[in-house]
C-alpha cells in the first residue's frame, strides 16, 4: 500500500496550495494549480521516492491525485497500468 501521506508531501513541493488541499480527489491541474514543470519535478520525485521508473506517456493517466495513488501501487505490485476513464 501506498503511503497517502508520503504522496501528499511530495505533491506539496509543486503545488501551490496548502498540503491540507491534498486529497485523493484532487484534480492535479484544475484543482491544485500544478503546471506542466511541476508535474515534471512531481514525477521526478515520485520515481525517486518510489524505485521506479514513470515513462512520459502515463502522464496521461494522473487526472487526480488518487491516480497517482492507484498508478504507484499497481507499478509497485509489478502490474500493467491500464487507463481506467473513457
Amino acid at each position: 500500500m501506498v503511503d497517502f501521506e508520503k504522496v501528499k508531501q511530495l505533491l506539496a513541493t509543486v503545488c501551490p496550495h496548502d498540503p491540507d488541499e491534498i486529497t485523493m480527489d484532487k484534480r492535479l491541474v484544475a484543482d491544485l494549480e500544478i503546471d506542466s514543470f511541476g508535474l515534471m519535478d512531481m514525477v521526478i520525485a515520485f520515481e525517486k521516492e518510489f524505485h521506479l521508473e514513470i515513462p512520459d506517456r502515463d502522464l496521461r493517466l494522473f487526472d487526480t491525485v488518487g491516480d497517482i495513488v492507484n498508478y504507484i501501487e499497481q507499478r509497485k505490485a509489478g502490474g500493467v497500468v491500464e487507463l481506467s476513464r473513457p
